[in-house]
């Protein structure tokens, strides 16, 4: 996961959770590095480690051409239904994006 860009986001997970989102990160790194970096950056969200990449491959969020994840984000609706798969490499800086996603997401119900 970038560190920057999950820095960015950090100050604006108040905007996605108003809108009932449950924010977690889902990386390649092992349980430890993945708890570390969620320390460091003083994220309040978890950062889940998929080092076998199976949740990350199961919701087709890995790079292409790379063994490794892409950066983006999946929007979940409360019935389990993917509604929007994005890759976003600028993911914390495109919180008003995700933010349009939530609520386009919602009113499809």
């Amino acid at each position: 996961m970038c560190r920057g860009q999950l820095g960015k986001l950090r100050p604006k997970i108040g905007e996605l959770t108003a809108e009932g989102a449950a924010v977690l990160g889902v990386s390649i790194d092992t349980p430890e590095a993945a708890a570390r970096l969620a320390r460091d950056l003083g994220l309040t969200f978890p950062i889940l480690a998929d080092v076998s990449m199976d949740v990350i491959r199961a919701y087709q969020m890995k790079g292409e051409g790379m063994e490794m994840s892409d950066m983006g984000y999946v929007i979940i609706d409360k019935q389990g239904r993917i509604r929007v798969r994005q890759i976003d490499r600028r993911f914390g800086e495109n919180v008003e994006m995700i933010v349009q996603a939530l609520r386009q997401a919602k009113s499809q119900r």
